[in-house]
């Protein structure tokens, strides 16, 4: 039976060795693909000659990717994984919300994680999300996450055993439709129709300081370098759009012309609603991004827009509770799930 399953929770220290009855999944959920290897290639020698006459075990650098359908239910793991500050406030009912923020910390939450593949099933430890992909255009959203971790077991499905799944079902766990998803570029609805929104963010974890002497894989928690975000819009060209494209062109609303120093700056917002579950929802809030325009056309095509734009770490945001944070990214997520915490 096809089985392709993967599962997260968070871990009380980094790389914590457990036994496969010690993991305890917050949720499992199917994935569309996913790739877990060690890389560990061998070191090789020739001496001279023309072929290669010895070979050693090689470092081990472990990473992994899957990519799935975004629903708010298993979304905050990643998210956590991503930024490095998290804030649970209990709601009415099970409408629960977690907040999340890009800040200084270069040490970020990691989680371990069980890949099933079919007939094996990998556990891994110490997974730290390196980068996050969310896309979305005519149809659903897709998350994509690539991962380094410290390293993993397996244990094989023998004799026609299945994977027993940790959540056969999430209560209101509907992928994300483009229809769910509204957007503000500088606090109002931008001009004309957008086809297609990308959102990619990167930590830049360095792995070589993890690895010395006396061991093949990593020996400690690789820190976060320079986070980076960056967001695409796609729009058409049309006499809506014609003067906020000019205007992120050229760097100042109503230029015709490139400015001497000026670049626009602008706050841009994702909203996600859920149609069934208006009560449960998702905003992806950048408060400073610089804004640049690009488009092309082919033959008698219509001529495509794209808003490209980086994030900047220099405005504030206002969490729940009324305090004010410094950030390049802040995420508000109404869900059913409870706090994100390591099980005991």
């Amino acid at each position: 039976m096809t089985c392709r399953v993967f599962g997260l929770e968070p871990e009380y220290a980094y790389g914590e060795e457990k036994t496969k009855e010690q993991f305890n999944l917050d949720f499992d959920h199917d994935v569309d693909s996913m790739d877990f290897k060690l890389n560990d290639e061998p070191v090789t020698k020739s001496f001279g000659s023309r072929m290669n006459q010895k070979s050693r075990a090689g470092v081990i650098k472990p990473t992994g990717s899957i990519e799935t359908s975004a629903n708010l239910q298993i979304i905050g793991h990643y998210f956590w994984a991503l930024l490095d500050q998290y804030k649970f406030t209990a709601g009415n009912g099970d409408e629960n919300i977690h907040e999340f923020w890009g800040s200084e910390s270069k040490l970020l939450k990691s989680f371990r994680g069980v890949s099933v593949e079919d007939e094996f099933v990998l556990y891994l430890m110490g997974l730290l999300v390196d980068s996050m992909k969310l896309e979305c255009s005519s149809e659903d959203m897709t998350l994509g996450a690539d991962f380094i971790y410290k390293t993993e077991f397996s244990d094989k499905l023998k004799g026609g055993a299945e994977y027993e799944r940790v959540t056969e079902e999430l209560e209101n766990d509907l992928f994300i439709m483009f229809y769910d998803i509204t957007l503000e570029l500088n606090g109002k609805d931008p001009d004309g129709i957008q086809t297609s929104l990308t959102i990619e963010s990167g930590n830049n974890h360095d792995v070589d300081k993890t690895i010395g002497f006396g061991a093949r894989h990593p020996q400690g928690q690789a820190k976060a370098n320079k986070r980076e975000n960056t967001i695409s819009v796609v729009t058409t060209l049309t006499g809506e759009t014609v003067d906020s494209i000019l205007d992120a062109r050229y760097g100042d609303v109503g230029a015709v012309r490139p400015t001497k120093c000026k670049i626009l700056q602008v706050p841009f917002k994702v909203n996600v609603e859920l149609c069934e579950y208006p009560d449960l929802g998702l905003t992806i809030f950048f408060p400073k991004c610089t804004l640049l325009a690009e488009f092309d056309s082919s033959g008698v095509d219509d001529v495509e827009a794209t808003l490209n734009m980086a994030t900047l770490g220099s405005d504030k945001v206002t969490l729940l509770d009324g305090s004010e944070v410094t950030t390049d990214m802040y995420v508000k997520l109404v869900n059913n799930m409870p706090e994100i915490a390591p099980s005991i």
